[in-house]
């Protein structure tokens, strides 16, 4: 049984986010494409994706995961994004996959951005949209990627849940709005003690921000053939 899956070519084209770091769909997964991008390493953010013998001894990283608001994803957030700053620091290329780079391989990229080359959440995911406009996690990721920011920024965090005006039980994350929501203003001294509290307790506890799963996905758009 072999499988087959039909992406559209403008999600299966390889983009470079940073120096170092590529996002693709499943279709950009040729030899070709590798040797162009100098991929070193890949990471495949799929169950259904298998690791192709024909990309030859390039090192890889199967996460297993599902594209589903339920899909626990947290542990890969802090576990990849230092795997690929080490690859990079070292003069690697890591390629980051899932079957569109639109949710599951996105999020693991945005993890990265946050925590290593932007000063938030927010700007990583705009600056992840500047070079790849289709990203978009679905709701559960999103969830987990605003309690990571607020671990390894140790912030309130910069992207918020809200409600859809057209679909109001849904909820989305305001940077998907054409007028971004800011966050609510606060007195510069009782932040600085939130915080301050807040880390201290995440320190002494170890236990990391709770999420809880939402809603819908916002599905990869994926055909799979038997």
């Amino acid at each position: 049984m072999s499988i087959s899956f039909h992406v559209n070519p403008e999600y299966a084209a390889i983009s470079e986010l940073v120096p170092g770091l590529f996002i693709c769909g499943v279709s950009a997964l040729t030899s070709e494409e590798m040797k162009k991008n100098k991929i070193t390493h890949i990471i495949n953010a799929t169950t259904e994706v298998p690791n192709l013998r024909s990309l030859g001894d390039i090192q890889r990283t199967k996460l297993w995961l599902e594209d589903t608001p339920q899909t626990y994803i947290y542990q890969h957030l802090e576990l990849q994004s230092d795997q690929i700053q080490v690859i990079i620091a070292d003069g690697g290329r890591v390629l980051v996959h899932c079957v569109a780079g639109v949710s599951r391989s996105a999020s693991i990229c945005l993890a990265f951005l946050t925590k290593y080359r932007c000063r938030s959440l927010r700007d990583a995911y705009h600056l992840m949209k500047s070079k790849r406009p289709m990203v978009r996690p679905n709701l559960g990721f999103w969830r987990q990627l605003i309690a990571f920011e607020q671990n390894v920024k140790e912030n309130p965090g910069s992207v918020r849940l809200v409600r859809d005006e057209a679909q109001p039980e849904c909820l989305l994350p305001d940077v998907y709005l054409s007028i971004a929501i800011q966050p609510h203003p606060v007195n510069a001294d009782q932040d600085s003690e939130r915080q301050g509290d807040e880390s201290r307790e995440r320190r002494s506890s170890g236990v990391r921000p709770k999420f809880r799963p939402v809603l819908e996905p916002l599905a990869e758009i994926t055909e799979a053939v038997c």
